[in-house]
């Protein structure tokens, strides 16, 4: 048995704990004398403060074990799939829009590639929509998934969202009762379709544009504005392309000729990317949105409302899995660590063994910022969208004070040091290390954005001091593990011989197969955080908080981020 195997027999035995980053030999600056009734009392709080949380861990792995396995309710099991897509651009007393119908188009091809009948309709009059509306719930048989996309304008009148036909008159606030007599509905679009027994209605609302009414009286402006909040049927799964009180960009400057809006650019392609449970849909397409929108300074996060129980997919996962290991003992010809080296051996070891597409392992002097992005290129060019990259570090990390970058909101610049790196920068004010000797948190938020545009799943893996602040913004594609908090340094300790950092070596033991908890052949993204999570309190109780994102407890048992053990992943 490889001493990475072994790890799993070690749970219950004793590691012993060795510093090896710079610790001082000072004693320390003052010492507390306690009675023997103090010590005693600290010692039980410390004892059940610990129980507590073995306890809390252990209920999370039951859960787990427990959890359905991925692909038992996948939505493949013969369903009909049935949808109705209206694009409305050109409006009689409205505003016209440029690009609802381009979206419509984009999303019925999108759909036509997952199976669906689509039923596909451009600037509908009020007649038209509702005859379009009937056929489409006569379609839905029990069992059916059923999905309806709209782009045009949108308004709320007093609670109830409505969609407006090509023909919708203008209309000021105070003739609201108007809406209902000439508009759609789109609560009883939701309602209809769940009461055809559909398995699920995912609809989709982009809807939230330009306002449509722009000569509104004062009096009663507030009762019409955009689409309001919605509680849907349960079977029912509800995207909004923008959020309360927000709208919705069709470009991001006149300059921009994408023929798609901002949300329907980043929802279609999120949309078919195989193994995106329908909430994960959802987050992605929020998180992409919202980044794109930044660019120009408006803020725009899709909402989206789900009453959907169970497990969907409109393409079963099948990832791929890819990897690059990076391990560093050496830096700028001085050994100063004694367990990166043999990290990224282990996790390179496991990626391989459970039938990764391509492993790059990276260690001490070859350990340069070209290198790396070459190999980190190579890798993405070779996934395709669905994939999962591991990108694994052990090694030294730190952080450096910096001003008037708004995009770092803690006021740190976090780094990766890599071979060329000079401990002596560290003590020095004022000084930066050299480009080439670190990878910079920017640098590696503009790969992971690579990442995020082709849709490939990202498992980042930091073994390293002050590793929980390291990318710039959020990502939804990327499932971010850091060996400690910010404000923790992060120790190595002796297994069975040799040295490791913790995280890295229960991150191996992992992939190995010991984080899939109900024995389905995949790993989600909550079974390898909650192993990593509870095998670290194990093994350092309080001494080492690993840090993950998303948070564990808002983290998926749908999102399968590879296959292990006999599961290999697929062949071309």
């Amino acid at each position: 048995m490889s001493i990475r195997m072994c790890l799993r027999a070690l749970v219950s035995a004793a590691f012993a704990i060795v510093l090896i980053a710079g610790q001082s030999d000072k004693a320390w600056a003052a010492a507390v004398l306690l009675d023997s009734k103090e010590i005693a009392r600290r010692e039980e709080a410390k004892q059940a403060d610990r129980a507590a949380r073995e306890a809390e861990l252990k209920t999370l792995l039951d859960s787990l074990s427990t959890a359905p396995t991925i692909g038992s309710n996948a939505g493949s099991n013969g369903q009909k799939r049935v949808a109705l897509v209206v694009g409305n651009n050109d409006y009689a007393e409205l505003k016209d829009l440029d690009k609802a119908v381009g979206d419509a188009g984009t999303i019925a091809d999108a759909l036509e590639g997952l199976g669906f009948t689509v039923t596909m309709l451009e600037n509908m009059n009020v007649d038209d929509f509702d005859v379009a509306l009937s056929a489409f719930y006569e379609s839905i048989g029990e069992g059916d998934i059923a999905f309806f996309f709209y782009a045009g304008h949108g308004i709320a009148a007093e609670g109830v969202n409505y969609l407006l036909p090509v023909d919708m008159p203008e209309i000021k606030p105070s003739e609201v009762r108007r809406v209902e007599r000439n508009a759609i509905d789109a609560t009883r679009i939701v309602s209809e379709i769940t009461a055809r027994g559909a398995q699920l209605a995912f609809v989709v609302l982009d809807a939230c544009r330009d306002d449509p009414f722009p000569q509104h009286d004062t009096r009663g402006a507030s009762r019409l504005g955009g689409l309001a909040r919605m509680t849907p049927d349960p079977g029912a799964f509800v995207i909004y392309s923008a959020g309360t009180g927000q709208t919705a960009l069709d470009r991001l400057s006149p300059q921009d000729e994408d023929p798609n809006s901002i949300f329907t650019r980043k929802f279609h392609s999120i949309l078919t990317t195989p193994g995106m449970p329908i909430v994960e849909i959802a987050k992605r397409t929020q998180v992409e949105v919202k980044a794109l929108a930044d660019r120009v300074r408006h803020d725009q996060a899709p909402a989206y409302y789900d009453q959907v129980i169970g497990q969907f997919y409109f393409r079963n996962p099948e990832p791929k899995l890819y990897g690059l290991v990076i391990g560093i003992d050496e830096y700028n010809r001085a050994q100063q660590l004694r367990g990166a080296v043999n990290d990224a051996r282990w996790v390179a070891g496991a990626l391989r063994d459970a039938g990764a597409a391509d492993v790059i392992e990276i260690t001490d002097r070859d350990a340069r910022p070209q290198f790396i992005e070459f190999a980190w290129k190579r890798l993405v060019d070779q996934a395709k969208p669905g994939d999962t990259i591991v990108f694994s570090y052990a090694g030294a990390s730190s952080h450096e004070n910096v001003e008037g970058k708004p995009e770092e909101p803690d006021g740190r610049d976090e780094y990766l040091a890599l071979a060329d790196f000079d401990w002596n920068v560290l003590h020095q004010a004022g000084e930066r290390p050299e480009a080439s000797a670190v990878l910079y948190d920017d640098v590696l938020t503009g790969w992971m954005e690579k990442a995020a545009a082709k849709n490939l799943n990202v498992i980042l893996v930091v073994d390293g001091c002050y590793g929980g602040g390291l990318l710039d913004r959020e990502f939804a594609n990327v499932s971010f593990i850091g060996g400690s908090a910010e404000d923790e340094v992060v120790l190595e300790y002796e297994v069975a011989g040799e040295y490791h950092g913790i995280v890295s070596a229960l991150f191996s033991d992992a992939i190995d197969g010991a984080a899939d908890r109900n024995s389905d052949g995949f790993v989600s993204q909550k079974e390898l955080f909650a192993h990593i999570q509870a095998r670290t309190f194990d093994y350092v109780g309080f001494d080492q908080t690993p840090q993950f994102f998303p948070a564990v407890e808002s983290s998926s048992t749908d999102l399968a981020l590879f296959r292990i053990g006999s599961a290999k992943a697929p062949k071309e």
